[in-house]
């Protein structure tokens, strides 16, 4: 394996198993078992790794010319090709591919699964945090919370999309020109999730008298 495919297929891991811990942030097993694991292992030197590992995939891709090797290098053969044809073409999406669908369908599928981890754990275990405060009222009071956290995960993707000279795009074969419409899309999606947290809080203090405070 080249120095190029070595540091790809670490970047892969690492990129997999950061994709992991989003998905297992909202349970119970993450709280409870995970993170005081992690707390106590992982230090500043994990960042500083990682950006030795993208200066080398850059300087790996910098070598190389031959733009038809490069290109089935990052896996643009007919399948990919295939999958990058438009299939919607509307307002205000614009022009999206097979691809982008499917990620699209994953990052969604990401927001759903947490919400509902978020909820599930937190009506289990609702606390009351004014005398006299009604179940319903603690419930949405935990949904606005939540709802809060699921928009950080858009936060958390915002800026791969935009980020130049990237070493993780060109494994899917983006570019960072290609994919500011991904930057876009989740900055929408972020200032909803984020307008619907926002809101519930209002209105939960409203209900329970606390707009004053």
């Amino acid at each position: 394996m080249s120095g190029k495919g070595m540091v790809r297929a670490i970047f892969l891991v690492v990129f997999a198993v950061w994709l992991m811990i989003w998905v297992m942030l909202p349970t119970k097993l993450y709280k409870n078992t995970w993170t005081p694991n992690l707390e106590t292992t992982l230090n500043s030197t994990y960042f500083s790794g990682q950006a030795a590992f993208g200066c080398a995939y850059l300087h790996f891709q910098n070598k190389s010319t031959d733009s038809s090797n490069h290109s089935k290098r990052l896996g643009l053969d007919s399948a990919t090709a295939l999958l990058k044809r438009p299939v919607v073409v509307m307002a205000p999406l614009g022009i999206v591919s097979a691809l982008e669908l499917t990620f699209a369908a994953m990052f969604v599928a990401l927001l759903i699964w947490s919400l509902a981890n978020y909820l599930y754990v937190s009506f289990g275990n609702l606390h009351m945090h004014k005398e006299g405060e009604k179940i319903w009222e603690a419930k949405l009071r935990s949904v606005s919370l939540r709802l809060g956290y699921v928009g950080n995960i858009c936060w958390a993707f915002l800026f791969f999309p935009v980020t130049r000279g990237s070493s993780v795009l060109p494994l899917i074969g983006l570019t960072s020109e290609s994919s500011i419409k991904y930057h876009i899309w989740l900055g929408h999606l972020s200032n909803i999730l984020f307008a619907a947290h926002t809101i519930g809080f209002i209105i939960y203090w409203a209900i329970t008298n606390q707009m004053a405070e």
